[in-house]
């Protein structure tokens, strides 16, 4: 079959064992409903988005932000990070950061030896590696994007932790200013989308709501055909789907995502030659549109207006 040819495989495997961590990480345990981070309630103490009450230091100086959503968000407030982790080229400026290693495993070893005072981890991609974080004898602020709404939210928790809660707040405010125009900005079109990621065996996934990709569609007013599917696979947010499912729900548009860089081959120009999912409407009429698989689901974050712009556009050319 195409779609395991080694280029792709090869470029798949990444994401397919860090997406995989973030199943394993909620496997067994009952994850807590995402609490509302708030004003804290004794000078230095905040609450994450796991819930945890931490004793943050009032003006740290060597934060160490070990995911690509971390480090996104404490640019986007105007600090910085003294390492990054594998694979983060953006902003430019924490493109030359030494690494810590893979975003789902970092080196704790490599992380010590840049001294930090504030961790800031995934609370989405990291939630399995709280203890062996903690166990750095630092304070750790999870943090992460699940939907649109979480990234206001989550400049605000980090603002306080970085002892800048007024940064925090203007860029929170600042953002969902920009989005507020997007805010349904597609509904009239009446179109219903489907967004699809594959794996290096051929397995094909579509995004529900609770995928930020999903999460991004309904913000814009867009039929999210696959929202009611089950969970189903090893991606949290996307279900396992045949080419059958697929043509059942018919959609207008389909939205590929490609983890893989190129030269591997983009998920657009596979999609004709898989059996079944080259009979969809949206496939055989071309309405098949390759999305950034950094903007819509290796970085979710503050770059999520860049996001709902860029899908707002491809969606309206596709009417």
């Amino acid at each position: 079959m195409v779609i395991s040819a080694r280029r792709w495989a090869a470029g798949v495997a990444v994401l397919v064992l860090a997406l995989f961590a973030v199943g394993l990480a909620g496997c067994g345990e009952e994850s807590p409903a995402t609490p509302t981070p708030s004003s804290p309630a004794s000078a230095g103490v905040i609450t994450d988005f796991l819930g945890r009450r931490v004793q943050v230091p009032p003006s740290p100086s060597r934060i160490a932000a070990v995911s690509p959503t971390t480090i996104e968000l404490l640019y986007y407030i105007g600090a910085t990070s003294v390492v990054r982790t594998d694979g983060v080229n953006y902003p430019p400026q924490a493109a030359d950061l030494p690494s810590v290693g893979p975003s789902y495993s970092p080196s704790l070893d490599r992380l010590a030896s840049y001294s930090p005072d504030l961790v800031l981890a995934d609370s989405v991609l990291q939630r399995g590696l709280v203890q062996r974080l903690e166990s750095l004898g630092v304070p750790v602020v999870m943090v992460g994007i699940e939907r649109v709404e979480d990234v206001s939210r989550a400049l605000r928790l980090v603002g306080q932790a970085i002892g800048r809660p007024n940064a925090g707040e203007e860029a929170a405010a600042r953002l969902e200013r920009e989005l507020e125009s997007l805010r349904g900005s597609v509904s009239g079109r009446r179109l219903r989308a489907m967004a699809l990621i594959a794996d290096a065996q051929g397995n094909v996934y579509a995004a529900r709501n609770d995928a930020y990709v999903g999460s991004i569609l309904q913000f814009l007013g867009v039929q999210n055909v696959a929202a009611d599917l089950p969970q189903t696979g090893p991606f949290p947010g996307f279900s396992q789907i045949s080419a059958e499912a697929a043509g059942g729900l018919d959609p207008d548009v389909v939205l590929a995502i490609s983890p893989a860089p190129p030269p591997a081959p983009r998920l657009s120009q596979l999609l004709p030659r898989m059996p079944g999912f080259g009979g969809l409407r949206a496939v055989r009429e071309g309405r098949v549109v390759e999305i950034d698989p950094a903007l819509f689901l290796q970085a979710p974050g503050p770059r999520v207006v860049e996001a709902a712009r860029q899908l707002k556009q491809a969606l309206e050319e596709m009417r």
